[in-house]
């Protein structure tokens, strides 16, 4: 059971880490974070083990374990891509005004040239 615990500390000091080297933002992270040591916990309780396989209606309760962490990470999945397709729309907004910027200015230096000449 010890051992169990050690390895539930260990990811969970090696996340804060990267939270720490600024690898990570602690908006995206903190609450997935949370399920994850929360799991990772209960999951080494036989009880509560039992109890979700009984609650899930699953036979064999240490897969209900790993059916919660499947879930959490399909939850992780669909925030990193909601970030994801906010960034490129950004990305995209921006681009479109740099382009627009672009085309200003070539059109400024033509009518400058005009007026030279």
């Amino acid at each position: 059971m010890t051992i169990h615990i050690a390895i539930v500390v260990a990811l969970a000091v090696a996340l804060l880490a990267l939270v720490r080297a600024r690898l990570i933002q602690v908006d995206l992270f903190f609450p997935w974070f949370a399920g994850v040591v929360m799991l990772g916990f209960a999951a080494t309780q036989p009880a509560f083990v039992d109890w979700l396989g009984v609650r899930l209606g699953i036979l064999y309760p240490p897969i209900a374990v790993l059916f919660l962490a499947v879930f959490l990470l399909v939850g992780i999945l669909v925030t990193l891509t909601v970030f994801v397709t906010r960034l490129r729309s950004r990305q995209a907004a921006l681009v479109r005004q740099i382009a627009a910027m672009e085309l200003d200015a070539q059109e400024r230096g033509r009518a400058w040239q005009v007026e030279r000449e």
